[in-house]
């Protein structure tokens, strides 16, 4: 579904903007307020415990895929919560060709990966005020896009 905005396709359309692009499920939170660069960890924890997509809000279907970094797909473990493997690849659509600050990274990665798997855990902080992380358990394809 294109046409709600230069790129934005069904899983971003109709999320809130700012700066003209779409923000994820997880950059959201509950009062409104809107960061690319920085995952709600309560928005997070709701994805994981509800089995919500990150990107769209929308309950989760197998596989689930996971994106980031490629250091993140080698460590196994990621920071942006579960999403559906369309909305993963409709993020990295828009979001990897322009660069810049999103889908929770403070800085781009120089390589993006979608993971997906069959499950996944999560891995809560040690400590008060840290971010939660997801570790994929049944990993069946890791796709790197540049």
């Amino acid at each position: 579904m294109v046409g709600r905005g230069v790129g934005v396709t069904a899983g971003l359309a109709g999320r809130p903007t700012l700066g003209g692009l779409p923000v994820p499920f997880a950059c959201e939170d509950d009062g409104g307020a809107l960061d690319h660069s920085h995952v709600v960890k309560k928005r997070a924890i709701r994805c994981a415990l509800s089995r919500v997509c990150g990107i769209c809000g929308e309950p989760l279907t197998r596989p689930v895929a996971f994106i980031g970094g490629s250091e993140e797909a080698e460590a196994g473990a990621f920071d942006f919560p579960p999403t559906h493997l369309h909305c993963a690849q409709e993020a990295l659509d828009l979001f990897a060709p322009i660069g810049g600050r999103h889908l929770g990274h403070a800085e781009p990665p120089l390589t993006w990966a979608i993971v997906t798997t069959g499950g996944f855990d999560l891995i809560r902080p040690t400590r008060r005020g840290d971010p939660v992380h997801f570790r994929p358990n049944s990993v069946l394809e890791t796709q790197l896009v540049d």
